[in-house]
């Protein structure tokens, strides 16, 4: 996860040349016609194609078959192969806004994806998500987290959705860096008590490259970096935000821990894999001595595994 604004983009997904939309339109219906439905073609065409192509797909399906294409694969597919499917037929942040809609839904909140999504996307993410989810919902992002969290869980994650991040400035203002690393020190582990206020407004509104050195130079401070701090000083959710944070900040890997959910699993290939799953990948062999696309083969199985391989687009 890239927390700097307009970052060059590193996908594994990416527009296919000579594309003939008409023609894989057809190949799709052909498919979810076929007895048994034809997995394989589906996952063939709808991996390997960038999102605009499959709108474009989708447009022409309707042309063709006279109905809806999404409508057509929810009922032709089902369980993770159909999720993956789906969150193929929508843009990146319309996936997100949806994530995030359903990770407040109903009973209980599940904190892990709201986590996940809000502590680790950028300003410029957050702000396109905040747009669309609008457009989808009729309702703000801000309400919904408000009215599902409470306490300083609640404040870390609406300064965030707030999207007060300073962006990144060309000087290096070192006095600054040194005054909030001794900030998140004096507001932690030097006192008895968290002045969680500081920490949530120093992680919330720095630039990322700010923050980097901020971290490396909180160091110098205190005797525990500022992941362990965090786990000294908070618990619960709030110790899953701030960790997840800083580690948006400081490394690209969303995988923290080695036995991810399925639905993690699902959520990070499908909605990085036009915007940073190479560097994500790349990340992921560094942390674990072992690539993203062994990992998938090991926990999934089936047509679900073909589609997560075949966005991964290849082994490190």
């Amino acid at each position: 996860t890239n927390l700097l604004t307009s970052e060059p983009k590193f996908p594994t997904v990416v527009a296919v040349r000579d594309f003939d939309p008409a023609k894989d339109a057809a190949r799709i219906e052909t498919a979810i016609k076929t007895k048994g439905v034809d997995e394989q073609t589906i996952i063939d065409i709808l991996t390997r194609r960038s999102y605009e192509q499959r709108r474009e797909i989708a447009f022409e399906y309707e042309r063709l078959a006279k109905k809806d294409m999404i409508t057509a694969l929810k009922g032709a597919l089902s369980g993770s192969l159909e999720t993956v499917t789906l969150g193929l037929m929508k843009s990146t942040a319309q996936y997100d806004a949806a994530e995030l809609k359903a990770s407040m839904k109903g009973l209980g909140t599940d904190e892990e994806s709201l986590i996940e999504i809000v502590c680790s996307r950028s300003s410029e993410e957050l702000l396109e998500i905040k747009k669309v989810y609008k457009e989808m919902f009729k309702k703000e992002l801000e309400k919904d987290v408000a009215g599902d969290t409470s306490g300083n869980f609640a404040k870390l994650l609406l300064s965030l959705v707030q999207t007060k991040r300073d962006e990144p400035s060309n000087v290096v203002d070192y006095e600054k860096i040194d005054e909030d690393a001794r900030a998140l020190y004096e507001a932690g582990v030097k006192r008895k008590g968290t002045d969680v206020a500081t920490w949530i407004s120093i992680m919330s509104q720095r630039s990322v490259p700010h923050l980097q050195k901020v971290f490396d130079r909180y160091k110098s401070y205190s005797p525990y970096d500022m992941k362990e701090s965090i786990r000294k000083e908070v618990k619960g959710d709030l110790e899953k935000s701030f960790l997840t944070l800083v580690l948006a900040v400081t490394s690209v890997s969303c995988f923290q821990s080695k036995g991810a959910k399925e639905k993690v699993v699902t959520r990070i290939i499908v909605s990085r894999c036009e915007v940073d799953l190479m560097k994500i990948r790349s990340e992921f062999k560094r942390q674990h001595g072992r690539s993203l696309y062994h990992t998938i083969t090991e926990h999934t199985k089936g047509d679900y595994q073909k589609a997560l391989l075949s966005l991964c687009a290849g082994d490190d």
